[in-house]
């Protein structure tokens, strides 16, 4: 092994969490280690240790430290335009995170722990699915979404979606599969 690079503070901090969220994309949660993410940042195993107990409490800073916070997403005068703004937060957690931020809630409770999951949830997936049904109650007073369809399901559907594709499929959130799932499968379903 090299020798470990001299890095404090910030600096030290984004090449540890950078290396994590490398360590959990490429190896996965069970198989991280600590030792591991040391050596994937350069640096000795001191230095994770004197800032998480743990790799939970590091992978969870990790996701914390690059999901996106879809806190005032642009509102546009059609479900379209607010639908295909609301996929591309998706695929901007899943850039993010390498794909692992859906990892980390596919997996079952003995090989990932509620506290990533709680992050991602709370983080991203929450807020997401509110701001969706906000999208399509909005529809409805526009006209352009079915009363019957503002619905918290609905609004799960296309979340739904990107997390099968990057769980299950292992494919890529591209620019086609979000007009795809927007325009044959999103805006059919809930039209007025």
């Amino acid at each position: 092994m090299g020798t470990a690079t001299r890095r404090r503070g910030e600096a030290l901090e984004s090449a540890i969490l950078n290396a994590a969220l490398e360590q959990l994309a490429e190896v996965g949660y069970v198989r991280l280690t600590m030792e591991g993410v040391a050596a994937a940042a350069q640096t000795g195993k001191a230095a994770l240790y004197r800032r998480w107990s743990g790799k939970e409490e590091l992978v969870a800073d990790a996701l914390q430290h690059v999901l996106p916070v879809p806190a005032d997403m642009p509102v546009h005068d059609n479900i379209r335009d607010d639908l295909m703004e609301l996929m591309g937060c998706y695929r901007r957690v899943v850039d993010a995170t390498r794909g692992t931020a859906f990892q980390v809630l596919k997996q079952d409770g003995e090989q990932s722990t509620d506290l990533m999951r709680d992050v991602v949830r709370d983080r991203v997936i929450s807020p997401l699915k509110q701001l969706l049904l906000a999208a399509l109650e909005r529809g409805v007073e526009r006209g352009d979404v079915r009363a019957s369809a503002a619905t918290p399901m609905n609004a799960e559907m296309g979340p739904a979606m990107v997390m099968y594709r990057c769980t299950l499929e292992s494919g890529a959130i591209t620019d086609e599969f979000l007009t795809e799932l927007v325009d044959n499968v999103l805006v059919p379903a809930v039209r007025a």
